[in-house]
């Protein structure tokens, strides 16, 4: 016989038990997040640098087939005996590109010759990709003229906006996947070599030994071409997230 006073059995959780199950969750989440974030982080930069070799090799690919490098004559006449390399860099139609997050500011990079014309990569991408768009009120590559053979040297994604990792259709730009343009320095001169942007910062020579260099701005879309590039100087500074094809 069953004794009227058996314990009933117990149903659900108190709320004791609910607050220690969510301490657990929230405790495991913070040491999980971290982690995550820097698996996203290095699969970032793994991408940026892929893209970047790419991109150098795409250049060196045309100037092995055409034995120049792809630049239109408002770009060669924007160079000079002081800076004969030119700079793709971040300005455009006589303004800043949006970076792929509206309203999101990041720092300016021009060609340093003085002369008034300014260009992204959306220069390079139009050649390099057997297209014609008219940038700053010129057409560039018109009819195939800078790309006779209609060869494409890169694959890479276009689309619609300004996306990261994408070549906008709008502005021609190719974004990296913080969502700033890639800077590409090429040698006009036909030297060999590029002048160095971070010439005069502790422990950089003058020139690089490329006839192509690309680098990001990074996540935080800055630098400082004052300042060591990279190394344990580099740490903490702007230039500390920066992806560079040479180094």
């Amino acid at each position: 016989m069953k004794s009227r006073f058996q314990t009933r059995r117990r149903s659900g959780f108190t709320l004791i038990e609910l607050l220690v199950v969510i301490a657990i969750i929230a405790i495991l989440a913070g040491m999980l997040l971290p982690a995550v974030s820097r698996v996203s982080a290095n699969a970032k930069k793994k991408q940026v640098l892929s893209q970047m070799s790419n991109l150098a090799a795409a250049v060196q690919a045309y100037e092995a087939k055409y034995s120049r490098l792809p630049a239109s004559a408002k770009t060669r006449a924007a160079v000079n005996a002081n800076f004969p390399d030119f700079i793709f860099g971040t300005q455009q139609e006589g303004g800043q590109l949006q970076a792929s997050k509206p309203g999101v500011g990041y720092t300016s990079v021009l060609n340093r010759s003085g002369a008034p014309w300014q260009v992204s990569n959306a220069e390079l991408m139009t050649i390099l990709l057997r297209e014609q768009r008219t940038i700053n009120g010129e057409v560039i590559n018109k009819g195939n003229e800078l790309n006779p053979q209609q060869e494409i040297f890169l694959t890479v994604k276009s689309e619609t906006g300004k996306k990261p990792d994408r070549v906008s259709d709008d502005d021609g730009a190719f974004r990296d996947a913080y969502g700033f343009p890639y800077i590409v320095i090429v040698d006009l001169d036909s030297d060999g070599r590029v002048r160095n942007p971070f010439a005069g910062a502790p422990g950089e020579k003058e020139f690089i030994n490329a006839p192509v260099v690309v680098f990001s701005l990074g996540a935080d879309g800055q630098v400082d071409f004052s300042r060591a590039p990279v190394g344990q100087t580099a740490k903490g500074t702007v230039n500390g997230d920066n992806l560079y094809s040479w180094k």
